[in-house]
């Protein structure tokens, strides 16, 4: 098939260029719109029960939440002064008409823990008009810059206003990060190519998914709810799994070019050798991608349907129209050359690469002992993770929101935004005496509970109260959980309900859903990459060591991920400070990202050693060649991927810096010590075992007993059978 789809590519070029080009400048005029649709929420499942007390504050009482926090300070005056009220009550008047559906205030209803310790400054809690994240955002951003006091300085606080910052960072930062990243994958490919043209062709390839990519999810937009972090994601994925597709392909053509002369000989044969394992590496990221849709939470939802769609058009774009990009070019694909002295028709048994192999199977054992051992190190802090929500502590020391955050929990009575919500709803009126005393007899069992500071009751209904409850620890502590827990266990009012929320409860809520699904999703991962990889390489044993090493050396990238950002070792080097947390949800989102892009490289040594096997029979041979022939391709692709990572990670905000450090610490791990060392010395260990698939026909060659090789009814499987060094003559 691949061959057939080479040949045409080569007979229609200007077909196979013309579809794409055009589907991205249809993507590029819907993608103009995106952020217009971008959401601002989905960071929760809807049916958390942190997430119905927050729905049930705003459609049970009406008032009493706490969208936005507006800290209004003055150094020269009191809030008991008569000036001190007028003001802050005149500013709040000034607030655009459908902005604000409830105010709170000191003096609404003599609220102490809304003033600071030092007298100087009130906390107005806010809820804005909206029928969700998004829509509440847009309200929050029409009242903030209409909100002024003579004499006073404003700061917000609370998750609308933490998410705000976090989005508009986020959004700048990944335009930044772009124009830093296509300059230097650029310069990494001229390094490897030594071609201008040939350096360009990938990040043609990488854009253009980018592109095409956006304009679909604009699409989508109506059934998918477009996060705003999506588009960080398919930004540094588009780029880095686009650039890796087309380098192995342009690379496999000028290998091809080099060996056989005819143009459409070389693309037929790139098509049918790193052709199809591109295809099907992206067919196995793809899967692994829609891994996400197993967790009924939008933000990760919308990553899973961006990820799936730029890598299935990242491998798409690299088996039509980079084909018949190089079929036109054919061997101008080599213009713009960098002259370099180079020594041609290297010897693939006499490699660096090959002599490691050897080196490595010589003893496997050690290696493998060693290796582990290495991996088991850094997945040891992992033992210590502690999870928790993301709040203003995933934006820089310098954010508006973090310090107006950080000046309430640390000048007010009641703590910050971590206060444990508690909506409870009683049968009687809570406006007769039957219905505040069962209110106040409750309330206090719950301020009795080990763990709970100050209590504030913040706003009534007929039949609903909501409390904010103070404790000592942040949201993430221990403590603070065994809070929650204790306040769901404590019995509701006879005939009421009680719904706890705030950030711990979310975290927990959040945690006890991915620990429901992620075996689901696991599972699912790992079956549907273990047919794909059995259908590749023909082998029972191959696909089933491919996920176990990828466990290994995922693992240890999160163990390095938590002493770096929870315990804060080294987090100057990548520009973040001490968090104490990891975000609850990006251990899974690596998980499934990091699968996708291990195996990625996995699939392309294990087809070149298959290649090998096949050509040889002959598993130490294989192994030595095939890592010869796919370490330098492989090195070039990892290189690109750690550059797109760090200048994502160059991010202000620490869940994007998590999540491409995480990326950064996997690649070069999965690029030294799993690819180089663990790899060759595990297949040494099994040996022909490798290989195993039962009822598979045998044939001789070389002296030992071989699989078919893959294709061999294909007609580039009986045209040609030389597979040549790779180089960038």
């Amino acid at each position: 098939m691949f061959v057939r789809l080479g040949r045409a590519a080569a007979r229609r070029s200007w077909v196979f260029l013309a579809v794409p080009l055009v589907l991205a400048a249809l993507a590029a005029v819907a993608a103009s719109g995106i952020h217009d649709k971008l959401s601002y929420g989905g960071i929760i499942a809807r049916d958390a029960e942190s997430n119905r007390a927050a729905v049930a504050v705003r459609d049970r009482i009406g008032r009493g939440g706490a969208d936005v926090i507006a800290l209004y300070r003055n150094p020269h005056h009191t809030v008991e002064e008569p000036m001190f009220r007028r003001a802050v009550e005149g500013s709040l008047a000034s607030a655009p008409s459908g902005t604000v559906v409830s105010t709170m205030t000191y003096w609404s209803r003599d609220l102490p823990p809304l003033v600071s310790k030092d007298r100087h400054a009130t906390a107005v809690a806010i809820m804005v008009a909206g029928a969700d994240d998004t829509s509440r955002m847009a309200s929050f951003r029409r009242l903030r810059p209409a909100l002024r006091a003579e004499g006073f300085g404003i700061e917000y606080a609370g998750p609308v206003a933490v998410v705000d910052e976090v989005a508009e960072r986020t959004l700048a930062d990944v335009r930044r990060a772009e124009l830093i990243a296509f300059p230097l994958v650029l310069a990494v490919l001229l390094l490897i190519f030594r071609s201008l043209v040939a350096a360009l062709l990938p990040v043609v390839i990488g854009g253009l998914s980018i592109g095409i990519t956006l304009g679909v999810l604009v699409l989508l937009s109506g059934t998918v709810e477009l996060s705003f972090i999506t588009v960080s994601l398919v930004t540094s994925l588009g780029l880095a799994l686009g650039v890796d597709a087309a380098l192995f392909v342009v690379g496999r053509f000028r290998e091809e070019l080099a060996g056989c002369g005819s143009v459409p000989d070389a693309v037929a044969a790139t098509c049918a050798t790193a052709g199809r394992t591109v295809f099907l590496s992206g067919a196995t990221m793809t899967g692994i991608a829609l891994g996400f849709l197993f967790f009924p939470i939008g933000v990760m939802r919308a990553l899973g349907v961006g990820s799936a769609v730029v890598i299935a058009v990242s491998a798409v774009l690299s088996v039509t129209a980079l084909p018949a990009a190089l079929a036109l070019l054919g061997p101008r694909v080599n213009a713009g050359r960098l002259h370099r002295p180079r020594r041609k028709g290297t010897n693939p048994e006499r490699g660096v690469w090959a002599r490691l192999a050897r080196t490595v199977m010589a003893r496997p054992g050690h290696y493998v002992v060693g290796t582990l051992l290495a991996l088991l190190t850094l997945t040891a802090p992992f033992a210590h993770l502690t999870l928790g929500f993301p709040d203003q502590r995933t934006l820089p020391a310098d954010a508006a929101s973090r310090r107006a955050s950080e000046a309430l929990g640390r000048d007010f009575a009641l703590g910050g935004l971590d206060a444990v919500q508690v909506v409870v709803t009683v049968p009687q009126r809570l406006d007769t005496h039957d219905g505040q005393r069962t209110l106040t007899a409750w309330a206090g069992e719950l301020v009795h509970l080990p763990g709970t500071g100050a209590g504030l009751i913040a706003a009534t209904s007929q039949h609903s109260a909501v409390i904010y409850l103070a404790h000592s620890g942040s949201a993430e502590d221990p403590a603070t959980r065994a809070l929650v827990r204790r306040i769901r266990a404590l019995p509701p009012p006879d005939g009421g309900q009680v719904l706890v929320g705030g950030l711990s409860a979310m975290a927990q809520d959040t945690l006890q859903l991915l620990g429901r699904r992620l075996p689901w999703a696991l599972l699912f991962i790992a079956v549907f990459t273990y047919v794909l990889l059995l259908t590749a390489l023909r082998s029972v044993v191959l696909p089933a060591k491919a996920l176990l090493v990828n466990a290994l050396s995922l693992s240890a990238s999160f163990g390095a991920l938590v002493w770096i950002f929870q315990d804060g070792h080294l987090a100057w080097l990548v520009g973040a400070s001490r968090t104490g947390y990891i975000d609850v949800a990006q251990p899974v989102i690596m998980l499934i990202l990091l699968i996708g892009l291990s195996m990625d490289y996995e699939f392309f040594l294990l087809s070149r050693i298959r290649e090998q096997y096949d050509a040889t029979g002959d598993n130490t041979t294989a192994v030595a060649i095939g890592l010869q022939r796919s370490a330098p391709v492989i090195t070039a692709a990892a290189a690109v991927v750690l550059v797109v990572s760090a200048a994502f990670a160059t991010s202000g905000v620490i869940m994007v810096k998590e999540l491409c450090v995480g990326m950064f610490i996997a690649i070069a791990l999965d690029a030294t010590l799993v690819r180089a060392l663990l790899v060759p010395a595990a297949m040494r260990l099994l040996g022909r075992a490798n290989w195993w698939l039962p009822g598979a026909k045998h044939r001789q060659q070389g002296g030992e007993e071989a699989l078919a090789p893959p294709g061999a009814h294909d007609e580039y499987a009986t045209e040609r059978r030389t597979v040549m060094v790779w180089t960038d003559e």
